[in-house]
């Protein structure tokens, strides 16, 4: 037998040639197909790759790991793409339910179209033949259509009720009446002479065949004496325009008047314009107008909606606003949308052959020449909004990062205070022992969450926002060490005694080096199992103080707060959405977390672990 067949018969024992970390992972993630030699098994059962083959030997250990893993990149990384602005409320978008259709407009309208409105939240349209459609999110009263007769030429959305005009001049309105005030009662008077119509936000503004303007709805909100005051110099009207709080008309000679009983930050309109103004429009604190020569003046507060583009100006046509922006329509077809831009309301799309523009709230619609229709603004939001119009689903995982990050600070704080006296009460015994035994006793003795509640509220009553986390962060640390400090002093009891803590001992080794160098990396994984299932119960802890008013309090977002809307039959039958989602976040955390430390301790205690 010559040198190479003998080579051949005799095993290569080097373990170099052996992959044993894929042959491991192999094994872990597609099952092991046979069984491993002697020499393989000794080489992979290390004990750091023992532990990972035996957690993932559980399908509910993957479970968890990819539960709390998701809920933690979530938390982390969305906040960056959809921040939270703390100071940001809209009183249009209030209890919203999730939807992504507010300016889907339906495809009847699409290949013929007639008429467009935005409203809040939901669009009202006819196509060419007068039929009525309606889409977005719309509520009971505004799905309740009158019945019309006759062939609609105009549609106008408000707040939340919506109008039609007739071309023999009546007007249909319906939708929510706002506490009787008239706003979907239309004058008997003006019917039949109706050329234009504006449905507002809690009153309702039409232009009449004589060119004088009707409102009807809160009065409170517009001039008491509407139809004097117009008479004045102005004379006929061309144009009415509305925000939320009050409205304007302009007359044919390009004069504009704000209709408002009270001075507002719009109401003084730039006296050098007047008479030469072709289009207006109104966001809630910034007016804006179009001149003859296609210049655009904006006057009011000093916000983005009032810093007017300089590539537009002289190329203006018309001009429309939303609650906090303007879009115009240029010279050679193409629209510019400038102002608060929290929705894309203001990120204007590249487009041309526009001829109309039609805005409203936070909803852009341009039509072209051959009547495609384009749409830029909100949409809609993923999980709805609260009792102040702010996206639950941003803040739920802006919620999420703030509560992990108490949770995880407050073990930090507890594994710190439970190792250190759990090492010193084990390793030294006797008084020391007795001492801290009887002191974790005494706390463990009272209440929990009433001791949290009056040390929170001792604490941090008069301390800002960001004081107030801290606080909360170490008193949950503070309170929860006991149980650590239990398991530390009961494992360091069983192993103070075995040989190389002896020996440590005879060669002269510190007692704090053989406590904490020696002793404790042998107890190191009960330790790891211990923070894991504090972890979830630190984050509920922190939910159920900030949930009954004593942890952190809007408009900070944490799980808590954001579940306190959630306690009243009203909220949890009709906005089901303001409850359910970071409701469904805590249970994925928590169950995550919980079922992670449930693996790592099988994977980990050897008592446990079959082999």
């Amino acid at each position: 037998m010559n040198e190479a067949d003998l080579k051949g018969k005799i095993p290569d024992n080097n373990p170099k040639k052996t992959n044993t970390f894929v042959i491991s992972l192999k094994s872990m993630f597609l099952g092991q197909k046979r069984a491993l030699s002697t020499m393989e098994e000794e080489l992979v059962q290390s004990p750091g790759r023992t532990v990972i083959r035996n957690f993932f030997k559980r399908k509910l250990s993957i479970i968890g790991l990819v539960g709390i893993g998701t809920v933690v990149l979530m938390s982390l990384l969305l906040p960056v793409f959809f921040p939270v602005d703390l100071t940001f409320q809209d009183t249009s978008m209030m209890n919203v339910p999730p939807s992504n259709s507010m300016m889907r407009v339906p495809p009847q309208i699409r290949s013929s179209f007639g008429s467009l409105s935005p409203g809040s939240g939901f669009g009202i349209g006819t196509d060419a033949n007068g039929r009525l459609f309606m889409w977005g999110v719309l509520s009971d009263q505004l799905r309740q259509i009158p019945f019309i007769s006759g062939n609609i030429v105009q549609v106008s959305g408000g707040f939340d009720h919506a109008m039609a005009l007739t071309e023999d001049g009546h007007v249909y309105a319906w939708g929510n009446p706002h506490f009787s005030q008239g706003i979907i009662t239309v004058p008997q008077q003006i019917q039949g002479r109706v050329a234009y119509i504006v449905a507002g936000f809690q009153f309702s503004m039409a232009i009449t065949t004589d060119g004088t303007v009707h409102a009807w709805g809160n009065q409170a909100l517009l001039a008491p004496n509407l139809n004097a005051m117009l008479a004045m110099p102005l004379g006929a009207i061309s144009q009415i325009a509305v925000n939320s709080i009050s409205g304007g008309a302009l007359n044919y000679n390009g004069e504009l008047r704000i209709l408002s009983p009270r001075a507002t930050i719009f109401s003084e309109v730039p006296a050098e314009i007047q008479g030469h103004i072709t289009s207006f429009a109104l966001t809630d604190r910034q007016g804006a107008a179009v001149l003859d020569d296609g210049t655009v003046v904006a006057w009011g507060a000093n916000e983005p909606a009032l810093f007017v583009p300089d590539h537009i100006q002289g190329r203006a046509l018309d001009i429309q606003s939303g609650r906090g922006h303007f879009t115009v329509l240029l010279d050679d077809g193409t629209v510019e949308s400038w102002g608060n831009n929290y929705y894309g309301q203001a990120s204007s799309p590249n487009i041309s052959n526009v001829v109309a523009i039609i805005v409203n709230y936070h909803h852009n619609y341009a039509i072209t020449e051959n009547g495609n229709i384009y749409t830029w603004g909100l949409n809609g939001f993923l999980f709805g909004t609260d009792t102040h119009g702010r996206d639950i689903f941003a803040r739920t995982f802006a919620a999420g990062r703030i509560s992990l990050f108490v949770g995880v600070i407050a073990v930090v704080v507890s594994a710190i205070i439970g190792i250190i006296l759990g090492g010193l009460a084990g390793y030294y015994a006797g008084k020391t022992d007795m001492f801290v035994m009887r002191l974790s006793e005494v706390l463990g003795s009272i209440p929990f969450l009433p001791l949290a509640i009056i040390l929170l509220w001792t604490v941090a009553r008069e301390m800002s926002e960001v004081q107030r986390l801290i606080a909360m962060m170490f008193v949950l640390g503070v309170l929860t060490w006991p149980p650590l400090m239990r398991l530390v002093r009961g494992q360091i009891l069983q192993v103070r005694e075995n040989e190389y803590v002896t020996a440590a001992r005879s060669l002269g080794v510190k007692e704090n080096k053989i406590i904490f160098k020696h002793i404790m990396p042998n107890i190191m994984s009960n330790i790891i199992v211990w923070a894991t299932l504090a972890l979830s119960a630190a984050v509920l802890i922190e939910t159920t103080l900030s949930f009954i008013g004593f942890g952190i309090n809007e408009p900070t977002p944490t799980w808590g707060n954001m579940l306190t809307g959630a306690n009243n039959s009203v909220v949890l039958r009709q906005q089901w959405w303001r409850w359910v989602f970071p409701a469904i976040a805590l249970v994925t955390t928590t169950l995550s977390i919980n079922i992670l430390g449930d693996g790592l301790r099988e994977a980990m205690d050897p008592k446990t672990r079959g082999r």
